[in-house]
């Protein structure tokens, strides 16, 4: 029988092996070697402090996300959101947020489409939050003469790029609030009748489920909050990127303070940009080719911004998480099959399902 699950992790290893081709030819690797052994990593511990509020942040975001399904307090949240990143990192298409929406499925009995639904309604959110970072930097960075590198082809790509990005996530959030609102009852309606009747009742109860967790768009004022709390989010993410430029004296090379804080930003928005693209595992390759060549059009020299991408990648935003998750795993008497087992049809959990049946059933796996 052919293994799809398989076939994903080795296209997922595969598109990440291709980007970092691609980093590693763009780069003198003597010269990245020695950026590395010369930066300050004294400012690593606060850069990897100021990561964990932001996961705080994304843990309060969900709360309300949930709200309407389920008062669930933030510190019962916080290890869910932990184990779901580790899982984004270590596996590929971004399976860590079928495990998180499972997780929290057997954690807290709030249905497993429901919570899918809560994080499709995140990251949307996360991709336009992103977004404005781009259109407020951008046009700041380019007063300010700060694109050394740019040419016209590169230029090109980039409005192509964003043209697509603000598509996405702009068509993305319209149907989820479409779907959110009494109208799409009749369109439902018309739709599953044009299944057969075992099926209907199939898909009746998937989309119950799904609808169920786009609640919190049904009002303007519910999503201006997800938005206000999206803000804080990647503020504190921006904090990580510019403390770790501090330990590579990557704010020398700009001529104010006001640029090198409009391109950290930029490079913040970009990196994570493109790792919304279901792909690599755990954003590996696409992530550092972003924030590399970002920095390259900003005037710095290819092999230090490569040094600087890898490094605020995997040392201060993937290792501290993967750490931390494995811990909360441990804790939780799991297993990473174990999570991903969580993903499969038949461990969809039921309404009754209680806090401590589960960790019972969890000790059974690991």
């Amino acid at each position: 029988m052919f293994d799809f699950k398989r076939l994903r992790f080795w296209i997922g290893i595969l598109i990440s092996l291709l980007f970092l081709v691609i980093l590693v030819w763009s780069i003198d690797i003597r010269y990245t070697i020695s950026e590395l052994k010369s930066a300050d990593y004294a400012y690593i511990i606060p850069a990897v402090a100021l990561y964990f509020i932001s996961v705080y942040f994304r843990s309060i975001r969900w709360k309300i996300l949930l709200s309407p399904m389920k008062d669930i307090p933030v510190k019962r949240l916080y290890p869910v959101v932990v184990i779901g990143y580790m899982a984004n990192n270590l596996l590929p298409v971004r399976l860590g947020e079928l495990v998180r929406a499972y997780y929290l499925a057997r954690r807290e009995s709030v249905a497993g489409g429901s919570s899918l639904a809560s994080i499709a309604v995140e990251r949307v959110y996360d991709g336009l939050t992103l977004l404005s970072f781009c259109l407020i930097s951008v046009p700041f960075l380019i007063s300010f003469g700060a694109f050394k590198s740019i040419t016209a082809s590169s230029n090109t790509s980039a409005i192509i790029f964003a043209s697509i990005a603000i598509a996405m996530f702009g068509s993305a959030l319209l149907t989820l609030t479409f779907m959110s609102s009494s109208r799409f009852i009749r369109f439902r309606v018309a739709l599953t009748k044009l299944f057969p009747p075992a099926i209907e009742s199939k898909i009746n109860a998937i989309l119950e489920q799904f609808l169920d967790g786009l609640a919190s768009l049904k009002t303007l004022r519910s999503q201006a909050t997800i938005l206000i709390f999206s803000i804080p989010v990647w503020l504190s993410e921006c904090g990580v990127y510019l403390l770790v430029a501090y330990s590579f004296g990557i704010h020398t090379y700009f001529p104010s303070v006001t640029v090198f804080l409009l391109a950290i930003i930029l490079v913040t928005a970009t990196s994570n940009l493109i790792t919304a693209i279901p792909s690599s595992v755990g954003g590996i390759g696409p992530f550092e080719v972003a924030a590399q060549q970002t920095l390259v059009v900003l005037g710095l020299n290819s092999s230090l911004a490569a040094a600087y991408s890898g490094f605020v990648h995997i040392i201060a935003l993937w290792l501290p998480v993967n750490l931390l998750g494995i811990l909360f795993l441990w804790k939780h008497n799991m297993s990473m099959k174990t999570l991903v087992d969580l993903t499969t049809p038949q461990s969809e959990p039921s309404d009754t399902y209680n806090d401590t049946s589960v960790h019972s059933e969890m000790r059974d796996n690991t």
